[in-house]
């Protein structure tokens, strides 16, 4: 897989072993056209795997291997070049020093995929959308089988991410890998024409708390600091992100790794977390019209959230623990936002709305109402 040079450009209609493939890159999946677009910013960076059919006999209905070896797979790392997504092929240390590039812009020493027939290829890229700019693609690239091959993901690699929250101060930092993947066969007659559109999708899931004090008079909190922690009860603290695809052609689902209650660092018999794990969530910016909010980033298999909080600042001032458990074996899914507007009030947890949306796109109405207690 040599760089991509001018006479790689494409001339004739039924030749595409020199034509090389040109991308852009989209926030999670909004469309690319004049009118609307959404871009990668620049410089961000990703890694992408090409698959495609190499038999001489292939057709678009024969199977890809699964995992896909070298013969038929092929893997780069490219960067966002300009303001409209246009992505360059780049070295996988993203060292831009002493860097000779093409007619593309490509750097002339990176690996550049080039259309190998006129079947279809698949493109599976992956990033980490909080380190679009800093990330490099050294780790990214290397393929790793699932740790369990006992599972039902044998022999599928995977990529794993740490949810633990550790000494993390804010979402920013944690892990929030997105992954784009496309099927398209050749069909233009230049490399423009043929041009992928990657669009990237978060893999992981978001929760948001907003609380406020209790609209019946029962508690009445007007310092935020008293609010001390929202904990995700029962999540997974390690997420995997399939870096490879089946042989029909699908990219396994992302999937997270159970909480084991008899590893000893569980406390299984902690009266409010019999569920093991615990992920307290970040202060963020407050949403208008409550007292404070929390967010973060979370996978697996939600079993209660957790609140604490006191209703003075009086050394003696009674504290309150209060789960609520209407979200007891929730699954969570990749790409959600998962928002809970919540009020306080004495061994009740009123809960005003919940919302499940797009994590791109929150059009939440804060102005709905309804009661849950601490035992739903």
């Amino acid at each position: 897989m040599s760089a991509c040079s001018a006479q790689d450009a494409y001339d004739e209609p039924q030749q595409v072993s020199h034509m090389p493939v040109l991308f852009s890159a989209g926030n999670t999946s909004v469309a690319l056209t004049r009118a609307t677009a959404s871009y990668m910013p620049l410089d961000s960076r990703f890694v992408c795997s090409m698959f495609f059919h190499a038999g001489a006999n292939d057709t678009n209905d024969s199977e890809f291997g699964a995992p896909v070896s070298d013969v038929n797979m092929t893997t780069t790392w490219l960067k966002i070049s300009n303001a409209t997504g246009n992505a360059v092929y780049w070295n996988k240390s993203y060292n831009n020093e002493n860097i000779s590039t093409d007619t593309y812009g490509f750097d002339a020493s990176a690996k550049c995929f080039y259309w190998q027939n006129r079947l279809n290829h698949i493109f599976l890229a992956l990033a980490d959308n909080n380190k679009l700019s800093t990330d490099d693609g050294t780790e990214t690239g290397m393929l790793k089988l699932f740790p369990d091959e006992s599972t039902q993901y044998k022999n599928q690699y995977m990529k794993a991410y740490d949810l633990t929250k550790g000494d993390k101060t804010s979402m920013a930092e944690q892990p929030d890998p997105i992954l784009a993947v496309v099927t398209m066969s050749p069909a233009g007659a230049t490399p423009e024409t043929n041009r992928v559109k990657l669009f990237f999708k978060h893999q992981f899931s978001q929760i948001q708390v907003n609380l406020k004090s209790s609209q019946d008079g029962s508690v009445a909190i007007d310092d935020h600091t008293l609010i001390e922690s929202v904990e995700l009860l029962g999540v997974a603290e390690t997420g995997y992100v399939a870096y490879c695809i089946k042989p029909d052609g699908t990219v396994p689902a992302t999937t997270s790794a159970p909480i084991n209650l008899d590893d000893p660092k569980y406390d299984a018999t902690e009266k409010d977390n019999p569920y093991g794990s615990c992920f307290s969530l970040f202060v963020r910016e407050t949403v208008p019209g409550y007292l404070k909010s929390f967010e973060g980033i979370a996978f697996g298999t939600l079993q209660g959230i957790r609140i604490t909080w006191k209703e003075s600042n009086d050394e003696n001032a009674v504290k309150h623990v209060a789960t609520y458990k209407g979200v007891k074996n929730m699954t969570l899914e990749s790409g959600k936002k998962y928002i809970y507007n919540i009020e306080l009030r004495r061994s009740l947890i009123a809960q005003v709305k919940a919302e499940i949306v797009s994590w791109d796109i929150d059009q939440t109405n804060y102005e709905a109402d309804g009661t849950i207690d601490n035992e739903n």
